[in-house]
C-alpha cells in the first residue's frame, strides 16, 4: 500500500537543495549570533578595562578585593550569568548606599549606554571575553625589517630623530585587538603629556598591525636639553644585542640601525614605557622638571608672590578647604595664569592649628608641602609634588595627603 506520493527526481532534488540552503542560512544564523555575542563580551571588558582596572585591574589597588578576570567574576559570585539583578558586581554599579558606594568610586556614574551593555553581557550569559585570537606570528627579523625599511624612507637628515615603540611581544602573546589599542592610545596620551612643544602629535604605526610605532624626538623635544631617549635608554632593561657569529643576520640589521639613528636602543616597549615614564625618575627626566617650583615657575612665567600682591582676581585665585578629601588637614588651592594656560598650586598641612589655621592665618599660614598640576604648551597637564622648601620630590609624605581611592595611598607624582 502506497503511503505517500512520488515527488519524482526533480522535485527529489529540489527538497534536499531546500534543506541544504536552510542549514547553510542556520549555520550562518549561529555563527552570526556567537560573533553578536562575543562583541558584546568584548565591549562589556572594553567598558571594565577604561573604568574599573585602575582600582580593579591586575596591578589595581584593590585588586584583592575584586578582580575584572573573568574566572574571577565568575568563580567568586560576583557575576551571576543571566541574573544582572542578583550579581553583586551589576548591583555595585546601580546602588548607592552608605555601606556600599556605587562604583566606579569617586568618579561619575557610568553612562545609561555603558550599564545597558553590562546588563545584556550578564543577561545572555556573560559570555567570556577572554578569546584566543589568530597571531600571525611577527619574527624578530621581521620587525627589525619594518623599522629599517621606514628608517630607509626618512631623509637621511630625519634619521638620527627617529624611535619606535613595540607592542609586537604583546601580539604575538595573543592580546586582544581592543588591548592593543588600549596600549596604543595610552602611548600616545604618554608622550604629548612628556612634550614641550605647542602640538599634539600621535606616534604613527609603521605595519599593518600597527605594533610598531614610529616618533620623531623633535615633536616632543627630546632632542634638547636632557636629551629625553639617551634617559630612556639609561633605564631600559631590555636592550638587546645578537652574536655575530650564530645571529649574522640580526647583529648586521641592529648594527645598521644604531648606526643610521646614532642611538644604542632604536626602540622599547609600550608597556613598559608606560610603567616606567609615568612617574619618577623617569618622568621629571624625560620632561626636565627643575629642581624647584620656583624653578617651575620661572619657566612657566608664573609670579606668585607678584600676583597675590598686585593681581587677586586677575591673574590668581585662591580657595581654602578643611576636608579636601586628599590632605589631612587644612588645603589651600591657588590658580594662576601661565604662560600656557593655569598653574594650579596647592599649600598643604601636616596639622591644622597655630599657623597652620587656614582660617585663621588665611594669608600668612606656613605649610609643609604642595602639589602643582600645570598645562604644557600642547594643552595636556602635567605635575609637579614638592616639599615646604619648594624642592621637588617623588611622592607626599602620607602624613599630608593620601589618595583615598586606592589601597596603597600614596600620592606620587606623574600620570
Amino acid at each position: 500500500m502506497k503511503t505517500g506520493k512520488y515527488l519524482g527526481p526533480h522535485m527529489h532534488g529540489l527538497c534536499y537543495t531546500v534543506i541544504i540552503l536552510t542549514l547553510i542560512l542556520l549555520g550562518f544564523g549561529i555563527a552570526e549570533a556567537q560573533e553578536d555575542l562575543a562583541q558584546l563580551a568584548q565591549e562589556a571588558y572594553t567598558i571594565l578595562q577604561n573604568n574599573c582596572s585602575v582600582c580593579h585591574g591586575e596591578h589595581g589597588s584593590f585588586s584583592e578585593d575584586l578582580l575584572i578576570e573573568y574566572t574571577s567574576l565568575m568563580t567568586t559570585g560576583t557575576v551571576i550569568p543571566g541574573n544582572p539583578g542578583d550579581s553583586e558586581f551589576y548591583k555595585r554599579l546601580i546602588e548607592d548606599t552608605p555601606e556600599k558606594p556605587r562604583m566606579p568610586l569617586g568618579t561619575p556614574a557610568l553612562s545609561v549606554e555603558a550599564l545597558g551593555t553590562i546588563r545584556r553581557w550578564i543577561e545572555v550569559g556573560a559570555p567570556n571575553w577572554e578569546v584566543e585570537y589568530n597571531v600571525n606570528f611577527i619574527t624578530t627579523d621581521a620587525m627589525f625589517t619594518v623599522i629599517e625599511d621606514h628608517v630607509a624612507s626618512l631623509a637621511p637628515f630625519d634619521r638620527p630623530f627617529a624611535r619606535y615603540f613595540t607592542l609586537t611581544h604583546l601580539y604575538n602573546a595573543g592580546e586582544s585587538p581592543e588591548a592593543l589599542r588600549a596600549y596604543q592610545r595610552a602611548l600616545s596620551k604618554l608622550v604629548n603629556s612628556l612634550s614641550w612643544r605647542f602640538k599634539v602629535i600621535n606616534p604613527t604605526p609603521i605595519d599593518p598591525r600597527e605594533t610598531i610605532f614610529y616618533i620623531d624626538l623633535r615633536h616632543y623635544e627630546w632632542h634638547v636639553g636632557n636629551e629625553a631617549w639617551t634617559q630612556i635608554e639609561r633605564e631600559y632593561p631590555y636592550q638587546i644585542d645578537f652574536d655575530p657569529e650564530t645571529q649574522a643576520g640580526l647583529h648586521a640589521k641592529l648594527t645598521h640601525l644604531r648606526a643610521e639613528m646614532d642611538c644604542e636602543v632604536p626602540f622599547v616597549h609600550v608597556d613598559w614605557f608606560l610603567a616606567n615614564a609615568s612617574l619618577p625618575p623617569l618622568y621629571h627626566d624625560i620632561l626636565g622638571l627643575p629642581e624647584t617650583d620656583r624653578e617651575l615657575e620661572r619657566r612657566l612665567e608664573v609670579n606668585v608672590a607678584g600676583n597675590l600682591q598686585s593681581a587677586p582676581g586677575v591673574n590668581v585665585w585662591r580657595a581654602g578647604f578643611n576636608d579636601s578629601r586628599v590632605s589631612n588637614n587644612n588645603r589651600v588651592v591657588e590658580r594662576h595664569t601661565s604662560r600656557y594656560g593655569a598653574y594650579w598650586k596647592s599649600y598643604d598641612f601636616a596639622g591644622s592649628s597655630g599657623v597652620q589655621d587656614i582660617l585663621t592665618h588665611p594669608l600668612t599660614f606656613k605649610h609643609d608641602g604642595g602639589e602643582v598640576v600645570f598645562n604644557l604648551p600642547n594643552g595636556l597637564q602635567a605635575y609637579y609634588i614638592s616639599d615646604a622648601s619648594g624642592n621637588r620630590i617623588n611622592e607626599a609624605p602620607i602624613r599630608i595627603v593620601r589618595n583615598l581611592a586606592a589601597s596603597d595611598p600614596v600620592v606620587r607624582n606623574g600620570l
